[in-house]
């Protein structure tokens, strides 16, 4: 499948910002899953590259003049190959991604959820149907601040909220887990195209659990970047001078190329 990608984002700010220096997470690499055919970011700016500690693409932006607002436009166009995920691509081993962090850091209610499951494919699937089936999707419920324990509790929260929760319970039980951006092509003119979800490592590979979308497949799946939990791959952070209250408007499309056309 190939597919036609444009995600633009827009901050705008009470005041102008007088100095920026931010880390993008919004190129694509080339894996056996994923060919990208052709990839641009449109940014203001002086930029550079670099490759982060999980093995992602990182340009980096600065801006030193004063500014009321920036605009982020990443687009290109990129082969699915449909292929399974192959064998250990982290620069480190999986039991990295046993660690917690404090978005994904267990309370006494998720260990009791997560007690319920075992550590293999067929109980790890049926914890991702569970859970599913707990935490409604709600866009709003939650914010990117909001940890597992908290959404977990809430029952309601969106794609990161989802992944946040089923890697909490993975790890609890002794499997690592890895937090996945990127995006997703649905034929549904409802569906978010920016998308979470968690590559779990068993036996000798990583495997997908899309919670969202109860999925154990990524066909329609294009990765951006992987990391701990949404910090380590959101994408865009940084630090700035100035501007007051930030105010984020996003809007992302995933068509099949044809389409785009």
């Amino acid at each position: 499948m190939r597919l036609h990608i444009r995600h633009e984002t827009t901050y705008t700010y009470e005041s102008p910002v007088r100095n920026s220096i931010q880390y993008i997470r919004l190129t694509p690499r080339n894996t056996p899953q994923q060919r990208i055919f052709e990839w641009h970011l449109d940014i203001p700016g002086e930029t550079s590259e670099m490759i982060d500690g999980y093995g992602n693409p990182v340009t980096v932006m600065t801006l030193k003049k004063a500014f009321p607002s920036i605009t982020l436009v990443a687009e290109g166009i990129v082969d699915l190959t449909g292929k399974p995920l192959t064998k250990d691509d982290s620069p480190f081993p999986p039991e990295v991604f046993l660690c917690d962090t404090p978005l994904t850091e267990v309370d006494n209610d998720l260990k009791a959820f997560a007690e319920q499951y075992s550590p293999n494919k067929r109980s790890l699937l049926r914890l991702m149907k569970h859970l599913r089936e707990h935490i409604a999707f709600t866009p709003g419920a939650t914010n990117v601040t909001h940890t597992a324990a908290e959404a977990f509790k809430l029952g309601a929260g969106v794609c990161q909220d989802h992944t946040h929760i089923f890697i909490a319970c993975c790890r609890y039980i002794g499997v690592p887990a890895r937090y996945v951006s990127g995006y997703i092509h649905s034929v549904s003119d409802d569906h978010v195209a920016t998308h979470a979800w968690a590559e779990v490592w068993l036996g000798s590979n990583w495997q997908t659990f899309d919670v969202v979308n109860t999925l154990n497949v990524a066909e329609s799946h294009l990765k951006l970047a992987v990391g701990l939990d949404y910090l380590d791959v959101a994408p865009v952070r940084g630090m700035r001078s100035g501007g007051g209250t930030e105010h984020m408007q996003t809007r992302a499309w995933v068509t099949e190329a044809a389409q785009a056309q």
